[in-house]
């Protein structure tokens, strides 16, 4: 396990803030494997989460129906004053639901509010509650983090060797948000 480096902790946060994107490792009940792409937001609470909606009968939401262990990557490679690379990533893995019931008008009005900040802009993309409730065809889902990984940016500068960072779990990131340690 990683100690805990506010450096580290900070390039979390950019991918987590800014990434806007994760690729989703799914699996079917026949083990097949599916990689999907998804524009997520951030939920920092009482733990870490990515929420985003999706079809409700696309693939991957098909195989979280049936499988809640996903993986995913978080990754950018617009980073070239921030990054000696010009690049980061994050590797997590978590568990994956749809949202329902009481949750649902929460996740949703936060997911448009943090995806599309101006109002003008989220009065255009934002879609009724209908869509993902009872027979609509789109669902919100929240992928909670249970562990996850940097890329090791210092060990490529110096031996140029492809590995990953084991950070701190989530909860260990949620305990320094709350003492406004680190910001999400």
């Amino acid at each position: 396990m990683a100690t805990l480096h506010r450096p580290l902790l900070q390039r979390l946060e950019l991918l987590l803030r800014t990434g806007r994107f994760v690729t989703l490792a799914t699996s079917a009940p026949s083990g097949a494997a599916w990689a999907s792409t998804v524009n997520y937001v951030p939920h920092i609470s009482d733990q870490v989460r990515l929420i985003w909606y999706s079809m409700k009968d696309a693939r991957h939401s098909r195989n979280i129906e049936r499988q809640e262990q996903v993986s995913g990557s978080i990754f950018r490679t617009d980073l070239e004053t921030l990054s000696p690379l010009g690049l980061d990533g994050v590797q997590l893995v978590g568990r994956c639901h749809a949202v329902e019931g009481q949750e649902l008008e929460s996740y949703r009005d936060y997911y448009y509010r943090r995806n599309f900040p101006d109002d003008t802009v989220r009065q255009k993309w934002l879609l009724p509650p209908e869509e993902f409730t009872d027979k609509g065809p789109r669902r919100f889902y929240a992928l909670t983090i249970e562990e996850w990984w940097l890329l090791d940016i210092d060990g490529w500068l110096e031996h140029m060797r492809d590995q990953r960072i084991d950070l701190p779990p989530p909860s260990r990131v949620v305990t320094l948000a709350a003492q406004k340690e680190f910001e999400v």
